[in-house]
């Protein structure tokens, strides 16, 4: 079991990656919250809203979205921002217990490089969500069954319109009903749990 307290210690001595080419290249940010169960540690996953031609529709994924210039080229801020709009919980560096380490991807609208930095937070005592257009649901994921070998499994990824030859199998949960818990968030998550067991990056 993960318990939240010495998680907490272990991320304030966890020295994540950070991409030399960050302040250079398209950002975003993401923000993990985490609270404390019967079951220890728990994170906050968000279920993106199905639109047409939207890349992420349907993901599990942590809130947050694209650094913009109220946020002052501060991706924390971004985290802290999107995660009130997207499901109205204000949180702030106070509530901060760490970040994780840039994950590099594509800009989606332009096919170019860009930067996601992901950042932890205590979950705000009494908090309620309250859901934007943008997010069709939520729940909450103990660290610790994470770590279970057998929840684990494989996923077949594919870009939309190229030819089966570049299908790629991808670790995934099943977070029940049809949900599945992949890719980067999924990176991220990992990243946790070995902070979490003491083994960092």
């Amino acid at each position: 079991m993960h318990e939240l307290a010495p998680l907490v210690i272990r991320l304030e001595q966890h020295r994540p990656r950070r991409n030399p080419l960050r302040r250079r290249l398209k950002r975003a940010a993401v923000a993990a919250l985490l609270r404390d169960s019967r079951q220890g540690a728990e994170v906050l996953v968000i279920e993106r809203a199905h639109r047409p031609g939207d890349p992420w529709s349907g993901d599990l994924a942590l809130p947050g979205g694209r650094i913009e210039a109220g946020d002052d080229a501060s991706a924390s801020r971004a985290a802290c921002r999107e995660t009130g709009e997207e499901i109205g919980i204000a949180i702030d560096r106070s509530l901060g217990l760490g970040r994780l380490s840039d994950r590099l991807t594509l800009d989606h609208r332009r096919r170019r490089p860009m930067v996601i930095s992901p950042f932890v937070y205590r979950w705000p005592l009494g908090a309620r969500i309250t859901p934007n257009e943008e997010i069709a649901g939520w729940q909450w994921i103990a660290l610790a069954w994470l770590d279970e070998p057998a929840n684990r499994g494989r996923l077949t990824w594919r870009l939309q319109g190229l030819a089966q030859c570049l299908a790629k199998s991808m670790p995934c949960y099943d977070c029940g009903d049809g949900r599945r818990l992949w890719g980067l968030t999924l990176s991220m998550l990992d990243e946790l749990r070995r902070i979490g067991n003491g083994a960092g990056r």
